[in-house]
């Protein structure tokens, strides 16, 4: 059976209960794809979200019903191997742990961020199938489901859009619940704790290596990179080696086409959100080899 929940927006602006379909439209595309992202965070491929809206009004205010309904894509037996799991797999089940509806006295994703205000989770620890996030001093005891919410990068984005009315004039709070109650209010002072985090970069290599480079191009300013050749491929390099800027600076280091630089050289390379990223740190030019201008002969 379908979870029933309600969305409203609240304001002087919507005192007439009209919104600009163009504030509105991409809200309410926001909170289906809430509801779908944060089925597949809970559920996987195995389950798949229908969003429907009943579209009833309130005076005074622009709310809208909705219903989310689940569809299992495979049979139910053996697609879970828990039953807490396969209990989460249900329109109350999705919309309680985004915290759109009551869950039975626990909190919801929407709580947990209005209790984190913003602030940066130090630590969260699992103890006996439940997890506590401690930040400054404070901790909170929260189901699997909203640590698996509050991780979920897409489910934070679309959060965030849902919320992109109250940043119009007029628009000054956002509620969420059923007919019997309203379960979470979002006010406009709280608006910028749910903006969806930067992700995180996963830094997996951080070497030391000697390498030589002939050079593409020079930079005289410390914001920019110089364009470095290793023979297999061009790279920008941050130069951190004070005396030999300095000597550059000096007029001390005479470049020609051909000279090489060797180098000794920190690479460091993170996994993000769009794969690999790289960065070269010279820390120390040992040698600048001068291009050869006379042949060598044996002696």
């Amino acid at each position: 059976m379908p979870a029933q929940f309600r969305i409203t927006y609240d304001g002087p602006a919507l005192a007439a209960s009209t919104m600009d379909v163009r504030d509105l439209a991409p809200a309410l595309l926001a909170v289906g794809d809430a509801l779908d992202a944060a089925t597949r965070a809970l559920c996987g491929d195995r389950v798949k979200a229908q969003i429907n809206v009943r579209a009833s009004f309130k005076t005074g205010s622009f709310g809208i019903d909705l219903s989310l309904a689940t569809d299992w894509v495979l049979k139910m037996r053996d697609i879970f191997a828990s039953d807490s799991a396969a209990a989460i797999a249900n329109g109350a089940g999705i919309l309680g742990a985004l915290g759109m509806i009551g869950a039975g006295g626990t909190r919801g994703l929407i709580a947990v961020i209005k209790w984190l205000r913003g602030r940066r989770i130090e630590r969260v620890e699992a103890i006996d199938g439940r997890f506590v996030i401690h930040v400054e001093g404070d901790r909170l005891e929260v189901e699997q489901a909203v640590i698996s919410l509050l991780r979920d990068l897409t489910v934070r984005r679309a959060l965030d859009k849902m919320l992109a009315p109250l940043d119009q004039e007029g628009i000054d709070t956002f509620a969420c619940g059923s007919d019997a109650e309203i379960v979470a209010t979002i006010g406009r002072a709280e608006r910028s704790w749910f903006h969806a985090p930067d992700p995180e970069e996963d830094l997996l290599v951080d070497d030391e290596r000697k390498m030589v480079f002939s050079i593409i191009s020079l930079a005289f300013r410390e914001d920019n990179k110089w364009r470095l050749y290793d023979g297999a491929a061009t790279i920008h390099a941050i130069i951190s080696d004070t005396d030999f800027l300095a000597r550059v600076d000096a007029n001390q280091e005479i470049f020609a086409k051909g000279d090489v630089l060797i180098c000794r050289v920190r690479v460091r390379q993170w996994q993000t959100i769009s794969g690999a990223r790289t960065e070269y740190e010279v820390t120390e030019v040992l040698e600048h080899r001068q291009a050869a201008v006379q042949l060598r002969l044996p002696t």
